[in-house]
Protein backbone atom coordinates (compact mmCIF):
# COMPACT_ATOMS: atom_id res chain seq x y z
CA UNK A 1 0.00 0.00 0.00
CA UNK A 2 1.51 3.41 -1.15
CA UNK A 3 2.18 6.55 1.40
CA UNK A 4 -0.17 8.40 -0.50
CA UNK A 5 -3.52 5.32 0.37
CA UNK A 6 -2.31 5.19 3.73
CA UNK A 7 -2.28 8.92 4.58
CA UNK A 8 -5.20 9.14 2.37
CA UNK A 9 -7.29 6.62 4.53
CA UNK A 10 -6.24 7.73 8.16
CA UNK A 11 -7.41 11.36 7.45
CA UNK A 12 -10.35 10.11 5.52
CA UNK A 13 -11.39 7.89 8.85
CA UNK A 14 -9.95 9.97 11.50
CA UNK A 15 -11.55 13.13 10.29
CA UNK A 16 -15.26 11.42 9.50
CA UNK A 17 -14.80 10.30 13.08
CA UNK A 18 -13.82 13.70 14.65
CA UNK A 19 -16.63 15.37 12.91
CA UNK A 20 -18.95 13.46 14.51
CA UNK A 21 -17.21 13.80 17.75
CA UNK A 22 -16.72 17.30 17.78
CA UNK A 23 -20.44 17.79 17.04
CA UNK A 24 -22.27 16.33 19.95
CA UNK A 25 -20.84 19.43 22.42
CA UNK A 26 -23.14 21.73 20.65
CA UNK A 27 -26.04 19.46 20.35
CA UNK A 28 -25.64 18.20 24.05
CA UNK A 29 -25.44 22.32 24.94
CA UNK A 30 -28.10 23.76 22.55
CA UNK A 31 -30.64 21.26 22.06
CA UNK A 32 -33.18 23.61 20.43
CA UNK A 33 -30.48 24.78 17.61
CA UNK A 34 -29.70 20.78 17.25
CA UNK A 35 -31.69 20.93 13.61
CA UNK A 36 -29.28 23.54 12.55
CA UNK A 37 -26.23 21.27 12.96
CA UNK A 38 -25.52 21.24 9.50
CA UNK A 39 -24.45 24.95 9.59
CA UNK A 40 -21.07 23.74 11.60
CA UNK A 41 -20.53 21.56 8.30
CA UNK A 42 -20.48 24.11 6.00
CA UNK A 43 -16.63 25.50 7.05
CA UNK A 44 -14.99 22.26 6.56
CA UNK A 45 -17.06 22.30 3.24
CA UNK A 46 -15.70 25.90 2.13
CA UNK A 47 -12.26 24.79 3.79
CA UNK A 48 -12.12 21.86 1.39
CA UNK A 49 -13.34 23.36 -1.86
CA UNK A 50 -11.17 26.30 -1.77
CA UNK A 51 -8.24 23.97 -0.83
CA UNK A 52 -6.94 26.54 1.50
CA UNK A 53 -4.04 26.07 4.23
CA UNK A 54 -4.75 25.68 7.63
CA UNK A 55 -3.87 29.73 8.23
CA UNK A 56 -7.01 30.03 5.97
CA UNK A 57 -9.31 29.73 8.20
CA UNK A 58 -8.86 33.20 9.69
CA UNK A 59 -9.73 35.07 6.28
CA UNK A 60 -12.58 32.43 5.54
CA UNK A 61 -14.35 33.11 9.07
CA UNK A 62 -13.91 37.08 8.24
CA UNK A 63 -15.10 37.50 4.89
CA UNK A 64 -17.96 34.84 5.99
CA UNK A 65 -18.86 37.65 8.81
CA UNK A 66 -18.52 40.69 6.31
CA UNK A 67 -21.38 38.44 4.41
CA UNK A 68 -23.37 38.73 7.29
CA UNK A 69 -22.95 42.44 7.46
CA UNK A 70 -24.53 43.04 4.10
CA UNK A 71 -27.19 40.91 4.95
CA UNK A 72 -27.65 42.77 8.11
CA UNK A 73 -28.03 46.20 5.77
CA UNK A 74 -29.88 44.69 3.49
CA UNK A 75 -32.55 43.58 6.53
CA UNK A 76 -32.30 46.94 7.58
CA UNK A 77 -33.36 48.74 4.22
CA UNK A 78 -35.46 46.24 2.81
CA UNK A 79 -37.42 45.22 6.24
CA UNK A 80 -39.57 48.77 6.41
CA UNK A 81 -39.80 48.83 2.87
CA UNK A 82 -41.54 45.25 3.00
CA UNK A 83 -43.44 46.41 5.95
CA UNK A 84 -44.80 49.62 4.84
CA UNK A 85 -45.55 48.11 1.13
CA UNK A 86 -45.71 43.87 1.57
CA UNK A 87 -46.48 43.92 -2.30
CA UNK A 88 -43.58 45.50 -3.10
CA UNK A 89 -41.81 42.52 -2.20
CA UNK A 90 -40.55 41.07 -5.89
CA UNK A 91 -39.10 44.71 -6.82
CA UNK A 92 -37.39 45.11 -3.27
CA UNK A 93 -35.94 41.93 -3.26
CA UNK A 94 -34.69 41.42 -6.64
CA UNK A 95 -33.23 45.20 -7.17
CA UNK A 96 -32.69 44.70 -3.33
CA UNK A 97 -30.45 41.45 -3.69
CA UNK A 98 -28.98 42.19 -7.17
CA UNK A 99 -27.23 44.99 -5.96
CA UNK A 100 -25.69 43.79 -2.89
CA UNK A 101 -24.54 40.94 -4.93
CA UNK A 102 -23.01 43.55 -7.31
CA UNK A 103 -21.47 45.75 -4.14
CA UNK A 104 -19.43 41.92 -2.49
CA UNK A 105 -18.54 40.93 -5.94
CA UNK A 106 -16.72 44.93 -6.80
CA UNK A 107 -16.05 45.83 -3.63
CA UNK A 108 -14.09 42.68 -2.06
CA UNK A 109 -11.58 42.32 -4.87
CA UNK A 110 -11.48 45.49 -5.78
CA UNK A 111 -10.98 47.21 -2.35
CA UNK A 112 -10.65 44.54 -0.28
CA UNK A 113 -8.16 42.66 -2.47
CA UNK A 114 -5.32 42.46 0.12
CA UNK A 115 -7.14 42.15 3.31
CA UNK A 116 -8.40 39.00 4.68
CA UNK A 117 -12.04 40.28 3.88
CA UNK A 118 -11.24 39.23 0.10
CA UNK A 119 -12.73 35.92 0.25
CA UNK A 120 -15.91 36.28 -2.13
CA UNK A 121 -17.35 32.96 -2.25
CA UNK A 122 -17.30 32.66 2.04
CA UNK A 123 -18.48 36.40 1.52
CA UNK A 124 -21.69 35.77 -0.84
CA UNK A 125 -22.41 32.53 1.54
CA UNK A 126 -22.55 34.86 5.04
CA UNK A 127 -25.17 37.38 2.99
CA UNK A 128 -27.21 34.08 1.57
CA UNK A 129 -27.16 32.73 5.15
CA UNK A 130 -28.57 36.10 6.12
CA UNK A 131 -31.15 35.81 3.70
CA UNK A 132 -31.75 32.57 5.12
CA UNK A 133 -32.56 34.23 8.71
CA UNK A 134 -34.53 37.14 7.36
CA UNK A 135 -36.44 35.03 4.63
CA UNK A 136 -36.84 31.73 5.65
CA UNK A 137 -36.02 30.42 8.77
CA UNK A 138 -37.43 33.33 10.75
CA UNK A 139 -40.70 31.99 10.05
CA UNK A 140 -40.63 28.52 11.17
CA UNK A 141 -43.38 27.69 13.84
CA UNK A 142 -42.16 27.17 17.41
CA UNK A 143 -43.88 23.81 17.99
CA UNK A 144 -43.59 21.20 20.60
CA UNK A 145 -40.71 19.39 18.94
CA UNK A 146 -39.58 21.68 16.40
CA UNK A 147 -36.36 23.83 16.11
CA UNK A 148 -36.17 27.20 17.27
CA UNK A 149 -36.61 30.02 14.71
CA UNK A 150 -33.73 31.92 14.10
CA UNK A 151 -34.91 35.67 14.16
CA UNK A 152 -32.60 38.42 13.54
CA UNK A 153 -30.74 40.03 15.26
CA UNK A 154 -30.40 36.60 17.10
CA UNK A 155 -30.61 35.19 13.94
CA UNK A 156 -27.58 36.94 12.34
CA UNK A 157 -25.26 36.48 15.27
CA UNK A 158 -26.92 32.44 15.38
CA UNK A 159 -25.11 31.64 11.88
CA UNK A 160 -21.98 33.91 13.15
CA UNK A 161 -21.59 31.50 16.05
CA UNK A 162 -21.84 28.37 14.11
CA UNK A 163 -19.45 29.50 11.50
CA UNK A 164 -16.99 30.16 14.21
CA UNK A 165 -17.99 26.80 15.36
CA UNK A 166 -17.47 25.23 12.42
CA UNK A 167 -14.41 26.82 11.63
CA UNK A 168 -12.76 25.65 15.12
CA UNK A 169 -14.05 22.12 14.54
CA UNK A 170 -11.86 22.14 10.98
CA UNK A 171 -8.88 23.58 12.28
CA UNK A 172 -8.96 20.67 15.20
CA UNK A 173 -10.15 18.05 12.65
CA UNK A 174 -7.21 19.09 10.11
CA UNK A 175 -4.21 19.22 12.75
CA UNK A 176 -5.22 15.95 14.36
CA UNK A 177 -6.14 13.93 11.20
CA UNK A 178 -2.40 15.37 9.64
CA UNK A 179 -0.75 14.18 12.04
CA UNK A 180 -1.91 11.09 12.79
CA UNK A 181 -1.34 10.44 8.60
CA UNK A 182 2.27 11.60 9.06
CA UNK A 183 2.23 9.52 11.90
CA UNK A 184 1.61 6.60 9.43
CA UNK A 185 2.45 7.62 6.00
CA UNK A 186 5.67 9.96 6.76
CA UNK A 187 5.69 13.28 6.01
CA UNK A 188 4.96 14.85 2.76
CA UNK A 189 2.90 12.15 1.83
CA UNK A 190 0.31 15.09 0.98
CA UNK A 191 2.03 18.39 -0.44
CA UNK A 192 -1.22 20.11 -0.44
CA UNK A 193 -1.78 20.10 3.81
CA UNK A 194 -5.24 21.22 4.43
CA UNK A 195 -6.36 20.37 1.19
CA UNK A 196 -7.68 17.00 -0.18
CA UNK A 197 -5.05 14.85 -0.83
CA UNK A 198 -4.44 14.68 -4.82
CA UNK A 199 -3.66 11.24 -6.63
CA UNK A 200 0.13 11.84 -7.33
CA UNK A 201 0.30 12.31 -11.12
CA UNK A 202 2.32 9.00 -13.03
CA UNK A 203 5.34 9.92 -13.93
CA UNK A 204 6.23 6.50 -15.77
Amino acid sequence: MSDFVKGTLVEAILGAALITILLLPFQVLFPAYAPYTPFLIVPIIMFFALRLPLGGLVPLTLSFLAGIVWGLVFALVAGPLLAANPASAPVVLGVGITAVIFGILAVHPLLLGRTPLAMVPAVLLGFVESLMVMLVLSQIAVNPGAPAPLVPPAGFVAIAGFFVCGAVMTAVMVVASGAAADAVAGKGWNPHRGAPAAQPADTH
